[in-house]
């Protein structure tokens, strides 16, 4: 009960990223002129937040002015990546100084640029971080919510460093949940995997956090060796503060074994480590930690002088858990001792520093309560935004596939109709072919038919000849006449006939653009249309192949094509 303190302190400690000196690390790196050898914007901005990604380093005291130097230089040249990468950092940096509310803002808004750039690396980074601030505020439901969802988008992208960091974070939800035996289910399995990788700083983060559970299970020799092999890493990497706070929390669990002599060792350690970084905070911690131990081994001279000390140092720097502790024990010391005043004395500080607390949890709880309003406002009104955009995008896609739908259905249409007309048009060209096949038989018995009766009449003509009688001879030439003329008429009005109901409309069609026609000229346009040769015509008509040349010229003069190389049967063809 009396270590409350150290176990608290020890639980924060343990879940911080462990800083590194900036001195140490500019003497490594110089950032600008780094910098001045990279000629792409993009590559200033990557190199930047590839610098500052390692927690450590998030640590640096110009950490904050490089990821903004980032996100400028990313947000001129609209370089969405470099953008949401440093807004991350920044979040990361924001929250490290428990700026809670500007760490949600740059959290969110990443998470937010992601989403809309499908970029999964940077969504679970986001998510991992208000994860994070989830858990800072005591919201563990919510925190694990995130971190889980952080953990699935690691292991989508195969990202081994993501997934050990992720599995992490949820073994801190399940700690915080006091389900320990998941809480070192996750830390184990997030070890195995930065081990596979060689990952330094995530090795180190799962032996604090094993050596954090084993701890409060109250397993301290095995809380040491974990924070021994921390203690290991932390050598390798200079990172001082860690090794500082190894050394706390070494004496802490050194103390409750009631091995106080070891315990005051480590503690030596870490105050010179904390003094060096001029870590105020830490200074105090370690001074009350001398003072419990000098306490629980019966030195209460020893521990009221470093109990006095933490607690002039709390009020130098207002850290109110310092004298509420520190006013505490003394109290408590100089009631034992029969003194007091001064335990009352005390007693008035500790009341002072537990108002003070009280107001600082106020104030944290209400902070909670308008953080968790304001995100849980913005996710709303974001989830509202996305449902329209997946509305809209619903509507769009609806009237997409409505109009290829309907156009579909036109297109079909249109071909069975296009389809229709070329069968009409083909049956109505087989039929016209058809007709004109039998307009041309029917022309050609004509011809045969005429062929004969000319040859009939021929012979009547021959019989009149030689007949002795002059009532034979006009009797054979009146039957040769009216054969002959009889003949004729009848065959061409049959042609007509026949012809006009093939080509309907081809007289008036032709009578209207050339009216000066006549009806032999009529006739001759009929006999061309059908592709007849002038010898046909002839044997058709009666008439002379010259005959019927010199009426086709003058035909063409009259159509207007005489001087023209166009053929009259294709001409005739086209009306």
């Amino acid at each position: 009960m009396r270590y409350r303190i150290i176990i608290l302190f020890s639980i924060v400690s343990m879940f911080c990223a462990q800083k590194v000196s900036a001195q140490d690390i500019t003497k490594s790196i110089n950032i600008d002129s780094m910098l001045r050898t990279i000629p792409e914007t993009s590559q200033k901005v990557d190199f930047i937040t590839d610098y500052l990604e390692p927690p450590e380093n998030q640590y640096l005291e110009n950490a904050e002015n490089l990821a903004n130097r980032a996100f400028e230089i990313a947000k001129q040249t609209n370089y969405v990546p470099g953008m949401i990468n440093s807004m991350v950092i920044l979040g990361n940096c924001y929250y490290r100084t428990s700026d809670y509310k500007k760490a949600m803002d740059m959290a969110q808004k990443a998470m937010e640029m992601s989403e809309d750039m499908n970029y999964d690396k940077g969504l679970a980074k986001s998510l991992s971080l208000i994860g994070a601030i989830y858990n800072a505020l005591g919201d563990y439901d919510n925190s694990s919510s995130y971190f889980f969802k952080s953990l699935k988008l690691f292991e989508k992208l195969k990202d081994k460093i993501g997934i050990s960091h992720a599995m992490g974070d949820v073994g801190k939800g399940f700690y915080n949940q006091q389900d320990h035996k998941k809480a070192l289910e996750y830390f184990d399995k997030s070890l195995s995997i930065a081990e596979e990788i060689n990952s330094l700083p995530e090795i180190k983060r799962q032996y604090n956090n094993i050596a954090v559970v084993y701890g409060d299970q109250q397993k301290y020799d095995t809380a040491i060796v974990f924070l021994n092999k921390a203690m290991e890493i932390n050598i390798k990497l200079g990172d001082k503060l860690g090794q500082g706070l190894n050394n706390m929390n070494i004496g802490y669990d050194q103390m409750n074994l009631g091995k106080y002599q070891d315990a005051l060792i480590s503690f030596q350690k870490a105050l010179d480590l904390f003094i060096e970084l001029n870590n105020r905070l830490h200074i105090a911690e370690c001074t009350i930690n001398f003072g419990f131990c000098y306490y629980s081994s019966n030195e209460t001279d020893k521990s009221i002088a470093y109990f006095k000390k933490a607690l002039l140092e709390g009020q130098q720097n207002n850290y109110y858990r310092i004298i509420n502790s520190a006013a505490e024990i003394l109290s408590k010391i100089y009631t034992e001792k029969r003194d007091t005043i001064n335990a009352y004395r005390f007693v008035i500080m500790q009341k002072s520093a537990q108002d003070s607390l009280y107001d600082y949890k106020k104030q944290k709880l209400l902070s909670k309560f308008e953080l968790q309003y304001i995100y849980e406002k913005k996710e709303f009104q974001r989830k509202l935004d996305q449902q329209r955009k997946n509305n809209l995008m619903m509507v769009i896609i609806f009237s997409l596939v409505s109009g290829i739908i309907i156009l579909g259905l036109l297109l079909s249409r249109f071909r069975l109709k296009s389809k229709f007309v070329i069968l009409e048009k083909e049956k109505v060209e087989s039929e016209l072919n058809s007709k004109n096949r039998e307009l041309t038989v029917n022309l050609i018995s004509l011809i045969k038919k005429n062929e004969m009766l000319s040859g009939i009449s021929n012979k009547l003509v021959q019989l009149q000849r030689n007949a002795k009688s002059s009532e034979a001879k006009e009797i054979a030439s009146s039957i040769s006449h009216e054969l002959r003329s009889n003949t004729d008429d009848k065959m061409l009005n049959e042609f007509s006939t026949r012809f006009q109901e093939v080509h309907a409309g081809f007289y008036e069609t032709l009578l209207q653009q050339f009216p000066d026609l006549t009806q032999n000229e009529l006739k001759l346009c009929a006999f061309l249309r059908l592709n007849m040769s002038s010898k046909d015509i002839s044997e058709l008509t009666g008439q002379y192949p010259p005959s019927i040349d010199q009426a086709r010229y003058r035909l063409r003069k009259k159509l207007g094509i005489s001087n023209s190389e166009t053929n009259l049967v294709t001409f005739l063809s086209q009306i």
